[in-house]
């Protein structure tokens, strides 16, 4: 495995890969490099975790690390190399300050800084969190997510073996892909679009369309399964060219700490009722992606329902055991995530953000 000219390579992965089979190769390819795991990248990435995982990084003078698992287990990496970027001694709880994400080069030569720990990734699901530079971080006793970011969290290598996306439940896989796709689809019905996000954003979900049911049929098709990790990756490189995700990110991110529901659950919960929440400002954008989808007749929002119900997933958050009395909660700590501003029809208030919930429940 190349992790460059590293010497001491720390593993982060979740409690359930500890002993696994992926886990045992790893380090046995990783050989005198490997000197240790954190197996305790829990989901929705709890800031007590991060302290944790960068101390036992310092310990062990670690200058390397690699992430194998899915989107918390590569988004707790990223947070462990800011948090050791800037001091393990501090408060960790500066990782749920909010920060201004526009202000945030990911081109920034400063990435190549010699005092970053970089990061190799090895993705089991289809998040696409190992081609970004940011990272969710969560506070446990308030249910709140907060999105910290540097261009020296993007991690220097990706490793996409389809092999190793069989440890994950194949129900969790293919709810990552859903995730996937709500990264083409946000951005392709966006008002402010770029000719670039359209493209990869659009042959993205054109191959997940495909893929993810095939995968569906047949759990064992690895090619099924490379072709959803590189469609994965198309799904987030409109972001590149600036194009936003909006409500149905913003209130995944909620809804996930909050209820402890995975991300890929809530874009199959949340991103229809969204799509029919906007459909009167961005009929036109909706219309232009159901025509490539080859679903005349249909609204964008039923095409998702109908696509998610073909994967045996859930399509209502009551299906999640989501309280509905919980929902107003959930729609006012929405309003603090950045995405919420980014929906093509603007929300004004919680009140809007609690129509979609309602909606989708």
């Amino acid at each position: 495995m190349h992790v460059c000219n590293a010497q001491r390579v720390l593993v982060i992965a979740a409690p359930q890969a500890r002993g696994s089979v992926a886990l045992q190769t790893l380090s046995a390819a990783l050989g005198q490099r490997y000197v240790g795991e954190f197996c305790e990248a829990l989901p929705h990435v709890p800031v007590r975790c991060i302290r944790q995982g960068a101390l036992l990084a310092r310990e062990l003078n670690v200058d390397h690390l690699v992430a194998l698992g899915g989107g918390s287990v590569i988004d707790a990496a990223k947070a462990i190399a800011l948090l050791l970027h800037k001091s393990v001694d501090a408060d960790a709880a500066m990782l749920l300050e909010p920060q201004d994400l526009s202000q945030v080069d990911s081109s920034d030569p400063d990435q190549e800084a010699a005092d970053w720990l970089r990061i190799t990734v090895v993705p089991q699901t289809l998040s696409a969190a190992e081609f970004t530079w940011f990272a969710g971080v969560s506070d446990p006793d308030t249910r709140v997510k907060n999105i910290v970011a540097h261009a020296a969290m993007a991690p220097r290598t990706v490793i996409l073996d389809p092999v190793l996306t069989m440890d994950v439940p194949l129900p969790i896989f293919l709810a990552s892909g859903v995730k996937a796709m709500d990264h083409a689809i946000e951005r392709l019905v966006a008002l402010r679009s770029h000719p670039v996000s359209d493209a990869t954003s659009l042959h993205a979900l054109q191959m997940l369309a495909w893929a993810l049911p095939a995968v569906h049929r047949r759990p064992g098709d690895l090619e099924a399964r490379v072709q959803c990790q590189l469609a994965s990756w198309l799904s987030i490189t409109g972001g590149n060219a600036g194009v936003k995700t909006g409500a149905s990110h913003a209130l995944g991110h909620t809804l996930g700490i909050h209820a402890g529901v995975a991300h890929g659950l809530t874009s199959c919960v949340l991103l229809p009722s969204v799509l029919r929440w906007n459909v009167t400002v961005n009929q036109r954008q909706q219309r232009r992606v159901i025509a490539a989808l080859d679903g005349p007749g249909e609204d964008l929002g039923s095409w998702v329902e109908r696509f998610v119900a073909t994967l045996g997933l859930p399509a209502r958050l009551r299906e999640l055991n989501v309280p509905e009395v919980d929902l107003p909660s959930i729609a006012q700590k929405s309003m603090h995530d950045p995405g919420m501003r980014n929906s093509p029809r603007p929300v004004q208030s919680a009140g809007d953000a609690l129509e979609m919930l309602r909606m989708a429940w």
